[in-house]
């Protein structure tokens, strides 16, 4: 496979990072590397020499990340240049992907336009360059003895939704001029509110929705959100503006390796279900079976009509726009291009045809 990495472009100095770290409200001192968290091995045979970097991952090590944990063991982010890729897992208690690129904690890190655009809003100098998801991963789950197969199927209905898709799920009944009064929601515990019949749906993802229900004996449908109103990207992958303008080769050799290794993760899921369940989380002792589903709905995520014709990781101005009105349904304001940049992956891409064969 043929690598291009130009040289750098003339650079332009941006203002430091300073309001982000408020929007975040997080100053935290940990660097960037150590603990048990997994990395790339040396880059001293790469062509060209980055310094080691930390990615920010949105959660706990599953499927969602098999792409990087690729790149990682295939040696892509060696060859492309860096000593060292850490991989920081996320959670409800780590530091968000805003607030750890925003510090410098993290070069990358990878969360949802719902986050980044308000990060954004507050002063943070962060963009979007790529997105995993091409869908984003929301889903209405209900039984199939009574389904919900879309908004005209809400007027009665009871619905639980989770504090944290709360924001997600209003978004959807403005999209689709659903009066709130019309559903009853209800916080959201765990599936058996369903399957007891509490709820007559609830607001999850598709990579452990219905597929799981069904798997567990319990037969169930769904619907994604991204398919009635909220044509949002997800798993977003977001830095600083100056590393965009001050590193941007550094950039695309990440963008580079990172769109490798979704491929090689997407052409061999039993590698990728592998290492998530016995190298990356191992200590979270995920069920084969459980990730092997979810991998499986995730890669109807990933790739699409538009990913075959423009690559993995890529969006297009009209999914961009996309996200734009599904956010402004959230009551987030916020232009294209002040969330987005794709100018780099757009490069990558360029000096890198064979990326799509």
């Amino acid at each position: 496979m043929t690598r291009t990495i130009t040289t750098p472009r003339p650079r332009r100095r941006t203002a430091g990072l300073a309001a982000a770290v408020a929007v975040a409200g997080l100053l935290l001192s940990a660097c960037s590397g150590g603990g048990d968290d997994d990395a790339a091995g040396s880059g001293d045979d790469a062509g060209e020499s980055f310094d080691a970097v930390s990615v920010q991952l949105s959660w706990l090590k599953n499927q969602q990340f098999a792409g990087e944990y690729l790149a990682v063991e295939d040696g892509l982010y060696t060859d492309a240049g860096f000593p060292e890729v850490t991989l920081t897992a996320g959670g409800s208690s780590a530091t968000s992907a805003e607030a750890a690129v925003a510090t410098g904690q993290a070069f990358v890190g990878l969360s949802s336009p719902l986050i980044t655009a308000p990060a954004i809003q507050g002063g943070a100098e962060l963009k979007i360059v790529g997105a995993t998801y091409q869908r984003n991963p929301f889903a209405l789950v209900s039984g199939a003895d009574a389904p919900i197969t879309g908004p005209d199927d809400l007027a009665g209905k009871t619905v639980a939704v989770s504090d944290s898709n709360t924001l997600v799920w209003n978004a959807f009944l403005a999209a689709n001029d659903i009066d709130p009064a019309d559903v009853t929601t209800v916080p959201l515990s765990d599936t058996s509110m369903l399957t007891t019949g509490q709820v007559d749906g609830f607001i999850g993802y598709t990579t452990t929705g219905a597929a799981a229900l069904e798997a567990a004996g319990f037969p169930a449908t769904e619907f994604l959100l991204a398919d009635e109103g909220l044509p949002m990207v997800g798993e977003v992958l977001v830095t600083s503006q100056q590393a965009i303008d001050e590193q941007p080769e550094q950039l695309k050799a990440f963008l580079l390796a990172t769109a490798e290794g979704w491929r090689a993760a997407l052409d061999d899921p039993e590698r990728a279900v592998d290492l998530t369940v016995n190298t990356y989380g191992k200590d979270q002792q995920y069920d084969a079976d459980a990730i092997t589903l979810s991998f499986e709905r995730q890669a109807t995520l990933i790739e699409s009509d538009d990913t075959a014709a423009n690559g993995l990781l890529t969006i297009t101005d009209e999914l961009q726009e996309g996200t734009i009105a599904s956010l402004a349904y959230a009551g987030i304001d916020i232009a294209a291009d002040d969330l987005f940049d794709l100018s780099l992956l757009d490069e990558v891409y360029a000096e890198n045809p064979d990326l799509l064969s």
